[in-house]
């Protein structure tokens, strides 16, 4: 089965640094690995980014998106530093990252505009993801933070999360959930291989369970955290894992693309 294999630069890079980085991927990816390869590089450098598209196939996606949605009439608001699903379509996007815990983090601020008295919802940003013929595949992040872990919630703060995923009236072509516990997020510490499947198992029942017309092969769920070399085969042939989000070891280009090049 394809995997996903996705890096997140989060605001990482320049262009000296991109122009040697897929020098190198360019000329040492194994091109007969069917997997799929994303990169989600800043906003300011997608166009630098992708012009190593098709020389390397890979696809393109975007880190968040930043709106203040729509008014009454359907017209976009207007917003200082707002990027829309549109904006990153143009720029040769097809992938788009929805939650990501630190993002969530700093979500909870005001906005000022007709009918906006607070930062969008997840689930009010997927849609703004949706909207369009060419829409964006969202991947949808979720994860629980060491407190909830300890105290034994984390199945409870998962399905809480997931729930603005699955109750949409638009739908997303796949499901594609990012798994990324908190604790875990540059850390160096993971879950065990045991917990990983347990938990991606338990994302994928769950959606069915909210989703009673979905199959099991619509879903894919991903794992982030502290994914290096040392332990990506390891995560990626562990039962119900289909592919892994990639932070630090995605901008050393000999990790990655070793990464990239694993027998799965």
């Amino acid at each position: 089965m394809k995997k996903i294999i996705a890096a997140n630069w989060k605001n990482n890079g320049d262009k000296k640094f991109i122009k040697n980085y897929f020098e190198y991927f360019s000329k040492n990816l194994n091109n007969t690995n069917k997997n799929e390869i994303i990169f989600f590089p800043p906003d300011l450098y997608m166009d630098q980014v992708d012009k190593y598209k098709k020389q390397s196939n890979f696809r393109l996606g975007g880190q968040t998106l930043n709106t203040a949605g729509s008014d009454s009439d359907g017209s976009d608001l207007v917003l200082t530093s707002g990027t829309s699903s549109e904006m990153y379509i143009d720029n040769g996007c097809s992938y788009i990252l929805i939650g990501h815990s630190e993002i969530r983090q700093f979500s909870n601020f005001l906005i000022d505009g007709p009918k906006m008295d607070r930062g969008l919802t997840e689930s009010e940003t997927i849609i703004l993801a949706l909207q369009g013929s060419d829409s964006l595949q969202v991947i949808f992040c979720v994860g629980e933070n060491e407190d909830d872990k300890n105290a034994g919630d984390t199945h409870t703060i998962l399905s809480e999360q997931l729930d603005d995923l699955c109750y949409l009236k638009v739908k997303p072509k796949k499901f594609i959930v990012a798994y990324e516990p908190v604790w875990a997020i540059g850390s160096g510490k993971i879950p065990t291989l045991e917990d990983i499947s347990f938990i991606h198992r338990f994302i994928k029942s769950s959606i069915l369970e909210k989703l009673s017309s979905l199959k099991e092969k619509d879903i894919m769920v991903l794992y982030g955290g502290s994914v290096n070399l040392k332990n990506a085969k390891d995560i990626l042939c562990a039962p119900h894992v289909d592919g892994v989000l990639i932070g630090g070891a995605s901008l050393k280009v000999k990790e990655f693309t070793s990464i990239c090049n694993l027998k799965i």
